[in-house]
């Protein structure tokens, strides 16, 4: 049962998107009933077109039509959502989501699994918005670093990040000194710079991919002392700040340093509630907020002492 669920998982959350598809095919802007806020406005133009048609036709309907007018309304919205619920409970049978109904549920008390993976659909849908958002703040800091160095050291500086970014797999002892060197010499000549934070950034994720907790350590100091930037995205779109001070608090908490982890606990309470992508119990990355890690924090710290 355990197998036949985790395999479910992906096939499910491919149907949630087309289902929420379908619903949004099958309903216009302008029906009713969609939602409690569409009701609510539906209701709202349903009442005021009732009571624009009673004031035409006050001096020449009586009570009872008024009334008839209205049940017979009302009678078109039911048979219309009828027909929606139809299509869509046609949609269900055909995908098989009947049958598979019993493993979604959960154990007794829980939410099930539609609901959670429906829950991480939304939460991955802000986090594509914030992501955008960030993406555009970086290309406006590359543009900023160009206007204050000119055209020239603007390229010499990108080609200094460019040699100090982290390398995918093994790395030479040359190739090593090479990218030190390189990020060395941006730290001294654009301590300042939007590349510089991006590529100390870089740096102590990369460390933190690699279970070098030692280095991310290092990295993530250096780029509190040195950054003037509150909000640091990577080239890959990585809110880099909240994400490092995740990573490192739970490996202070598995290393025993409570009071390490409570001060970056802390320092994550004053980001907001952005969010990030960490894996979860299976290994997935899902999106997270930033209040959501900091009670799984205060809960885990809460066990240990």
């Amino acid at each position: 049962m355990t197998a036949q669920r985790t395999a479910l998982i992906a096939s499910f959350s491919a149907l949630i998107l087309a289902l929420v598809s379908i619903g949004l095919q099958l309903t216009p802007p302008s029906a009713p009933g969609v939602s409690a806020d569409a009701d609510r406005g539906d209701s709202a133009q349903t009442l005021a077109a009732s009571e624009a048609s009673q004031a035409m036709t006050a001096g020449s309907a009586s009570g009872a039509t008024a009334a008839e007018a209205r049940l017979d309304e009302q009678a078109r919205r039911i048979e219309a959502l009828e027909r929606q619920l139809a299509q869509i409970a046609r949609a269900v049978h055909a995908s098989g989501l009947e049958a598979a109904a019993p493993l979604l549920a959960g154990p007794p008390g829980s939410e099930s699994l539609l609901t959670t993976l429906g829950e991480q659909y939304a939460a991955r849908a802000r986090f594509e918005e914030n992501r955008q958002r960030l993406s555009e703040r970086a290309a406006q800091m590359r543009q900023r670093d160009r206007k204050a160095y000119g055209e020239a050291e603007y390229q010499r500086l990108n080609e200094l990040s460019q040699k100090a970014r982290p390398r995918r797999g093994a790395e030479t002892e040359a190739e090593r000194a090479e990218r030190e060197a390189a990020l060395n010499n941006l730290i001294t000549q654009y301590p300042e710079s939007w590349a510089t934070s991006v590529t100390l950034a870089e740096q102590a994720l990369d460390a933190a991919m690699n279970r070098n907790a030692k280095n991310a350590e290092m990295y993530y100091q250096s780029l509190l002392s040195l950054s003037p930037y509150d909000e640091i995205v990577t080239e890959q779109g990585i809110d880099a700040i909240p994400t490092l001070q995740t990573y490192l608090a739970r490996q202070y908490l598995q290393d025993g340093r409570t009071e390490d982890a409570m001060t970056l606990i802390e320092a994550l309470s004053a980001q907001g509630d952005r969010l990030i992508i960490e894996p979860n119990e299976m290994g997935e990355p899902v999106t997270r907020s930033v209040s959501e890690i900091i009670a799984d924090l205060r809960q885990r710290m809460g066990t240990q002492r």
